[in-house]
């Protein structure tokens, strides 16, 4: 999608000061007659994860991506929602963002939802994926089981998704490390293989011949006890503003050691997400991907601005 002005519009990264110190990458063309974006990747993600829907919008809004704390480069603080939150606030007002629209992967959706609900300026949100674990009771209700049977199944579903994540943010050498980035630029799901390589590397603290990606395990597990605990389509609910609501039409792909029926599971839950919108919100599905926005970018973008174009100014309360 190109620009108003035919060339693509150029991205300047930012050390926001501050504590923590936050990363923003923006994307500013005078005169684009959007309103501003603000992208919030997911966790464990960082800021280049967006480069292939940022270009994108960029045609007609300002964007603004972030490394959150303790992802890529930003600096490193508390791993809570508040204080992720208050990350995107602070990219909001240090660039005087007026009635901005908020995009958030994953931990990155439930943020900007918390983002919103907190905030009475921000126009739209657009939760990609960010759904919280598994309910027991979606689980009975769709897949017909006895609720003491789905509560297991989805217990295991979460622990096993906690326990792979986390591994992921393990130290490792940086031999190790390097084989993985060569996995990435060859990832057989049909991702940007470059993108995906350029989010490790810029997650990547080295030392002493080791790598260690961020935020770590420790991190990865306080936001997952923390996302444990919070329902996000409870919260999508009740935010003033609309939301669009996306998620990957296909199933998750085979995974060593995945618990019975974890295909399922996952699918029970992304579809009661998607049933649970309110007036004034959208839902939708993105085939041929498992992420949308790495995946299928061209179609995410013009979801996002078919959402926007018929988005209502937020709800005062």
């Amino acid at each position: 999608m190109p620009s108003a002005t035919g060339a693509a519009v150029p991205p300047r990264d930012t050390a926001l000061a501050g504590a923590p110190e936050l990363a923003v990458r923006r994307r500013e063309r005078p005169g684009a007659p959007g309103a501003p974006v603000v992208l919030v990747h997911g966790l464990g993600g960082t800021l280049e994860e967006w480069e292939p829907l940022a270009a994108l919008l960029a045609a007609r809004h300002p964007v603004y991506s972030l490394d959150l704390r303790g992802h890529g480069r930003s600096g490193d603080a508390d791993p809570t929602l508040a204080g992720c939150a208050a990350d995107v606030a602070r990219v909001v007002d240090h660039f005087g963002l007026r009635r901005p629209v908020v995009v958030g992967h994953d931990l990155g959706g439930v943020v900007a939802l918390l983002c919103a609900a907190r905030r009475a300026d921000v126009a739209a949100v657009v939760n990609l994926g960010g759904f919280g674990r598994p309910d027991p009771a979606v689980v009975a209700e769709h897949l017909g089981m006895a609720p003491d049977q789905a509560a297991v199944h989805a217990a295991a579903v979460h622990r096993f998704t906690v326990e792979q994540t986390a591994e992921l943010f393990a130290p490792m050498p940086a031999a190790t490390f390097e084989r993985a980035l060569d996995a990435c630029r060859g990832d057989p799901l049909g991702l940007p293989g470059a993108v995906l390589a350029a989010t490790a590397r810029r997650a990547a603290a080295t030392a002493d011949q080791l790598v260690f990606p961020r935020p770590g395990t420790r991190a990865v597990r306080a936001l997952f006890a923390e996302l444990a605990e919070r329902d996000p389509l409870d919260l999508a609910e009740r935010v003033a503003a609309p939301v669009l609501t996306l998620a990957a039409a296909d199933p998750p792909p085979p995974m060593p050691g995945a618990p019975a029926r974890f295909a399922d599971i996952v699918a029970a839950h992304t579809a009661h997400a998607l049933a649970r919108s309110r007036p004034g919100s959208r839902v939708g599905a993105v085939a041929g991907t498992r992420v949308p926005h790495l995946g299928r970018p061209e179609a995410v973008a013009e979801l996002i601005e078919e959402f926007l174009a018929g988005a209502e100014p937020p709800r005062r309360r």
